[in-house]
């Protein structure tokens, strides 16, 4: 009999990543296990999951009411409707890998009283709401950050694996400089542009992010003076300006092993899944944590600052006078980063979790 597990991700891509990750792990070690993915019919997972040749089963996306609304009445009516559906897309399910988001919190309670055994994965160093109510309904946490412990009894001893990324980006971290350079020349002969001048890759997550599109279209003509290589995603459906000789907007940026190879710079938001990649391809950064949430983008961009390899600046702060001032500086600190880059194996977080699963099925068995 085939045993499935239900992987529960959606909304972002900083919940989706790992998870793949996970399931493309079990697939080449474990052929005779199922992994299934639960998520919403709006959130990204529509589009990564089923590209990853993975079954995506759906329910419905209920947020709760953070603010006194209408929306508090008609919540519990929205939630008791997604549990029904939860039911049934997990009636055949063996065991959950739950990874945060709002469509896993009906999973955990469902799963619970299903007597389904659930493992926890945290991606930010401030757990979201759904993995602080999962963690009641599981002792199995794992961990991307160590300053996720802070968060309270139940999570002070769970266990840090890192965050599960692509083979590909852990291929970047293992790469000697000069195939690194190799990959750089490729891709600036391909793209039109100078592998001897400096290369900046900005982006803000697969919809953008406003404040730094807009630094970055405000900046274009002093940084093009400057001869400073810009490679740009905008964010799916975002207007751009157009390309230039020194400036490449795209959409959506999906060759990140590859450009964290090249480029000399980033500029990005710092999601988990980010500040994860970042720190093992050894990029050095300026980080623009999203001013929402509780604070776990800052939190996240921390261990970066701290081991020398990202410069930290509040969303209100950055604008193209602060960027054209201050870039020369973050090139040089860039610089010294890539002089003194050494090749390091990544332990594959991906690995750990599919043991803890393992495990755990192995204790209900038993």
């Amino acid at each position: 009999m085939t045993t499935v597990i239900s992987l529960i991700a959606g909304g972002t891509a900083g919940h989706i990543e790992p998870a793949l990750a996970v399931a493309r792990r079990f697939r080449i070690d474990h052929e005779e296990i199922t992994c299934e993915f639960v998520g919403t019919k709006r959130g990204l997972e529509t589009s990564l999951i089923p590209e990853a040749g993975f079954v995506l089963r759906t329910i419905r996306k209920v947020p709760m009411p953070r603010k006194i609304s209408l929306k508090i009445l008609t919540w519990p009516f929205e939630m008791g409707i997604a549990m029904v559906e939860t039911f049934r897309v997990l009636r055949r399910t063996d065991l959950i890998i739950g990874f945060g988001g709002y469509v896993s919190a009906p999973c955990y309670f469902i799963g619970r009283l299903m007597r389904i055994p659930i493992v926890i994965h945290e991606q930010n160093a401030k757990p979201g709401w759904a993995n602080r109510f999962g963690a009641y309904m599981s002792d199995s946490i794992l961990l991307a950050f160590s300053g996720a412990r802070k968060t309270g009894r139940r999570w002070k001893n769970a266990q840090l694996v890192g965050m599960p990324l692509r083979e590909s980006l852990l291929e970047v971290a293992r790469m000697e400089p000069e195939m690194r350079m190799d990959i750089r020349k490729s891709l600036c002969a391909r793209n039109g542009l100078n592998p001897d001048l400096p290369l900046v890759v900005v982006f803000g997550g697969s919809q953008g992010a406003k404040r730094i599109n807009d630094t970055i279209f405000t900046s274009l003509e002093a940084l093009g003076e400057k001869k400073i290589q810009i490679i740009h995603g905008v964010g799916k459906g975002n207007a751009f300006p157009d390309a230039t000789e020194y400036y490449l907007p795209y959409p959506y940026l999906d060759n990140m092993p590859e450009l964290y190879a090249a480029a000399d710079l980033v500029i990005a938001r710092s999601g988990a899944v980010t500040c994860s990649e970042l720190s093992a391809a050894q990029v050095f950064s300026l980080l623009i944590p999203l001013p929402i949430g509780n604070g776990e983008q800052r939190a996240n961009a921390q261990d970066l600052l701290e081991s020398g390899i990202a410069e930290i600046i509040d969303n209100s702060h950055i604008t193209n006078d602060w960027l054209i001032a201050n870039i020369d500086e973050l090139l040089v600190k860039a610089m010294q980063v890539k002089r003194n880059l050494l090749p390091k194996a990544i332990p594959d977080a991906a690995i750990s979790v599919m043991k803890a699963a393992l495990l755990k099925l192995d204790q209900v068995d038993s």
